[in-house]
């Protein structure tokens, strides 16, 4: 008789970790097929570089895929700063930089920072919020690996 619980100790591949992720960065399309086919996907993470860390949902955030993102958030994604800017959740990401002043210069995946996923969302006023408060790069090059 086999192990009922071998299955759920499983793993999934790198590589259709990194295809759900890239996918998620241009197409709705491929990115549903795959998650169709795959649910548990849904918050698994990528390792881009040594460090640089990605779910779909964030690289449908740094590339303002909101078409791809809605549908991740209507799936359950779980959300970080970074998408809650990109997303227009403004008032949330005031509060965590408010009480977590290092948050600002968080790099986020790539290095993208939260001026740039506020600004790919166009979210004006966190943008202005976010310059305010000193924070003036969209991206901090060369930071992983």
């Amino acid at each position: 008789m086999a192990n009922s619980h071998t299955n759920q100790e499983e793993v999934f591949d790198k590589e259709l970790i990194q295809a759900f992720v890239f996918a998620a960065h241009k197409s709705l399309e491929d990115t549903r097929k795959i998650l169709e086919k795959h649910p548990l996907l849904l918050n698994c993470t990528n390792q881009f570089k040594k460090g640089d860390f990605e779910t779909a949902i964030g690289g449908a955030s740094h590339m303002g895929r909101r078409d791809v993102a809605d549908y991740l958030v209507g799936k359950g994604a779980r959300l970080d700063i970074f998408n809650y800017a990109f997303l227009g959740y403004g008032e949330i990401v005031k509060k965590l930089v408010q009480n977590h002043s290092n948050l600002l210069n968080a790099p986020g995946p790539h290095g993208f920072t939260l001026l740039h996923h506020a600004e790919v969302g166009e979210r004006k006023e966190l943008a202005k919020w976010l310059k305010s408060k000193g924070l003036t790069e969209t991206h901090f090059k060369g930071i992983f690996g």
